[in-house]
């Protein structure tokens, strides 16, 4: 019996195995949760008691089951066998972070992972294969909103005239992600905790922009949109020499912050188009409070979130100087996010463009159209069976192009 223990622990660490888990903060029942998921793209199933006995050392998982763990736990197989595995740790800014938050959650520890990894990744293939990628987006030290605002919303091309195009808020986040990423920047939207992270910025090898907006936004589409801008303020402010991504974590205003929401608001809604929403309303006076309700009928037909409005409104003298804050705060806890569902049924072709974004899907276009990709390694990026791959390339060719 001690012989075969011993064969079973030296195939494969058990406190390794345990100690990435808790890396992730995943629970043994979501691990086997996750691996269900994962079985539809030829991935080993992981029962919740085997993984217990793996980690125990009363049992050894195969190297299929080590391939299941490795995805989940977005970490090399090798690290199963090490004596320790070593303590992985973003590139982060941990601006707003709350104080009583020590771990984040599975869900937003995952996509943070793959954000990395895909902006890793296409920048690899951008820069080994000579892909020819144009950014024209302009890092600015200007430090008034309103000539950076003015400066950007021309740039971009915003208008009145174009948000009156609009039918929905779905129109105009589409809108304004498109101009975005004719900017040569890469749009992602993936799924985080809403109660931990809105939104993330960064910058690969300073020539590159990235941007991944929380899918599971508060106010949904029109949240995702403040996001977005807000985002996008935090790249062409950042200096030209800080690396690394920075996280808009919920529950703490950073020392930045108020500027991007300043940016974003002031970007997406003029004081004197508000004025003239207010006055339309008969609400254009100050209030110590505005309820959710008010704010709703002000923003519908504006395509704007609640964050938007008061935001101006504080702006404008109409509201306390801290009742953003303090709504922000009760939004949080009443986990609005809950009830936000898109009315619209989406295929999974669509999904995964609404993920990856134009950017990143033209370039794995054009690395597999012209051999720099295998199928492989672009089925591997879009978490897809090959064949599936290959079908999403041929389709979304004829949406991007």
């Amino acid at each position: 019996m001690a012989m075969n223990q011993a064969r079973i622990t030296t195939w494969v660490n058990p406190n390794a195995l345990r100690r990435l888990r808790e890396q992730m903060n995943v629970s043994p029942e979501q691990v086997e949760e996750q691996s269900r998921l994962l079985q539809r793209s030829y991935y080993a199933l992981i029962p919740r008691q085997e993984l217990e006995r793996w980690e125990s050392g009363q049992s050894a998982p195969t190297l299929e089951h080590l391939e299941t763990l490795s995805e989940i736990y977005r970490c090399p197989v090798g690290y199963f066998f090490l004596p320790e595995p070593p303590k992985r740790r973003f590139p982060l800014s941990f601006r707003g972070l709350s104080a009583s938050k020590d771990k984040l959650s599975f869900l937003t520890q995952r996509s943070l992972y793959r954000f990395l990894e895909l902006a890793d990744w296409l920048v690899t293939l951008i820069e080994e294969q000579g892909i020819a990628w144009q950014v024209h987006i302009e890092r600015s030290d200007i430090e008034d909103v309103d000539t950076l605002v003015q400066r950007e919303q021309q740039r971009l091309g915003f208008n009145e005239e174009v948000r009156q195009q609009w039918k929905d808020t779905e129109e105009a986040f589409q809108w304004w992600r498109l101009r975005v990423e004719e900017q040569g920047v890469f749009c992602f939207q993936m799924k985080l905790e809403p109660s931990e992270v809105r939104g993330a910025s960064l910058w690969v090898q300073s020539r590159y922009p990235f941007i991944l907006v929380n899918h599971q936004d508060v106010e949904a589409t029109s949240g995702r949109l403040f996001t977005l801008l807000h985002e996008y303020a935090h790249l062409i402010t950042t200096p030209a020499d800080e690396e690394g991504i920075a996280c808009d974590f919920r529950g703490r205003e950073g020392t930045h912050e108020p500027f991007a929401n300043r940016f974003a608001a002031r970007m997406l809604l003029q004081p004197e188009r508000l004025k003239e929403r207010l006055a339309r309303l008969g609400k254009l006076r100050f209030r110590e409070s505005w309820s959710d309700t008010l704010l709703d009928e002000i923003r519908q037909p504006l395509f704007v979130s609640r964050d938007v409005v008061l935001i101006t409104l504080q702006e404008m003298g109409l509201a306390p100087s801290d009742l953003y804050r303090q709504k922000r705060e009760q939004w949080e806890q009443q986990k609005l996010w809950a009830r936000s569902r898109s009315p619209k049924r989406t295929t999974k072709r669509e999904r995964k463009l609404r993920e990856l974004g134009l950017s990143a899907v033209r370039v794995l276009i054009a690395a597999s159209e012209q051999g720099f990709a295998s199928p492989v390694d672009v089925a591997d990026v879009l978490e897809m069976k090959v064949e599936k791959a290959s079908e999403f390339l041929q389709w979304a060719r004829s949406e991007v192009w």
